[in-house]
């Protein structure tokens, strides 16, 4: 049976920053993909994924997301690629906002720069979201959004160039461990590990099983591209990325502007941040025709008059865990074995510092990082010692 130092278990957007961190620090890492690259079947595809620090989700999330910045830079700066684009990110809404009130009590603890505009503010910075509408806006200048495929590259080449070795596609059959030792079997052979981080995304529970002791549940959500009515006011030079909370119960609309050299999908792409519909990851379906009809509809009420026609739609998986917070810990009795999983939607930002937690985690078995909010424990698991 083949031995390795390490293994990581999918190679979207947090295991290929968990292969280029275990790689930068010597370790011999092999990382494992189901898929070839690059494909659409998980969660870290569609050109874009919002980023910012004002963070209404968890003011605990901040200090992760100022190191996963640095990160996100370091990275660019390793491989030679851009990844980071930096638009601003504007919040909408009413002044009661709890998403916009949350966003300011993050960034007035945590000194990241932001500018409230009222209505009245709003109609002269970004008419696209003041007709008809009284919405205050909360603007991160420093926010924007990243290119999720060209960094899963990167992270790639960065953990090729350190001396990792990258097996896809291969089908994993099943994980075991304890607190000593790994052991991965494949459609191909059985390797052993004394490191194994499990970062594979709506796929995590079907690996681990009662192992991991909560849910992670797949969701597939729809991204919609639009085409501007208006090309210039729907581009990266005068639209940040953003979101709306309009109460909206099914959840808040988000939306990333065109930018120069944009991949194929083109346009607006409009997404809806909360739960959608639970699915089995290998048979996610497709978008149907009264989903995006849904969109359609719903952003002509919210931005009248600023886009012509969608043009495209893509499934997205979620994998939500049952506080919508991420899980990031060894597993109880299985300390060989790291779980980061449950990303539900929010999570693609902190990329970078999640590779750094996972790798320390994996090697010293803690991390100096402050992620206890984000262990198993809060479920009632017990750590390992």
């Amino acid at each position: 049976m083949k031995h390795v130092d390490a293994i990581v278990l999918g190679l979207g957007g947090m295991g290929s920053s968990v292969l280029a961190s275990l790689a930068s620090r010597g370790i011999d890492v092999l990382g494992i993909d189901r898929e070839s690259a690059p494909h659409d079947r998980g969660s870290s595809h569609g050109g874009s994924r919002i980023i910012r620090r004002a963070y209404f989700e968890h003011p605990d999330y901040v200090p992760l997301l100022e190191t996963s910045f640095e990160g996100w830079r370091r990275l660019e700066h390793a491989s030679g690629m851009t990844c980071f684009r930096r638009t601003g990110v504007l919040l909408v809404g009413s002044s009661s906002s709890r998403i916009l009130q949350a966003s300011q009590a993050s960034a007035d603890t945590h000194g990241v720069p932001v500018e409230q505009l009222s209505p009245d503010r709003m109609r002269v910075r970004f008419p696209q979201f003041a007709k008809d509408r009284e919405w205050s806006g909360l603007l991160e200048p420093g926010g924007g959004f990243v290119d999720p495929e060209a960094a899963i590259e990167a992270h790639l080449e960065v953990a090729r160039r350190a001396g990792a070795t990258i097996r896809r596609p291969v089908r994993v059959l099943s994980v075991d461990g304890d607190d000593h030792e790994a052991v991965v079997r494949t459609d191909r052979e059985e390797i052993r590990t004394g490191r194994l981080v499990v970062a594979a995304g709506a796929w995590t529970a079907s690996l681990l099983g009662d192992h991991v002791g909560v849910p992670l549940i797949p969701h597939r959500k729809a991204m919609v591209w639009f085409e501007p009515a208006d090309h210039p006011a729907c581009s990266s030079e005068a639209m940040p990325a953003w979101l709306i909370d309009d109460g909206n119960a099914a959840g808040c609309y988000y939306g990333v502007p065109t930018w120069p050299g944009q991949s194929s999908p083109v346009g607006v792409k409009i997404g809806l941040h909360g739960p959608g519909s639970v699915v089995d990851p290998d048979d996610c379906g497709e978008i149907t025709s009264d989903v995006i009809d849904r969109f359609t509809t719903d952003l002509a009420a919210r931005l009248p008059g600023a886009f012509t026609r969608p043009l495209a739609a893509r499934a997205c998986l979620y994998t939500m865990s049952p506080d919508e917070h991420f899980v990031i810990d060894r597993l109880p009795g299985r300390g060989s074995m790291v779980v980061v999983a449950g990303f539900s939607g929010h999570g693609y930002k902190f990329a970078p510092v999640v590779g750094e937690i996972a790798a320390d985690l994996a090697i010293d078995g803690v991390t100096p990082r402050s992620v206890d909010f984000l262990g198993l424990d809060r479920f009632g698991a017990v750590r390992p010692d």
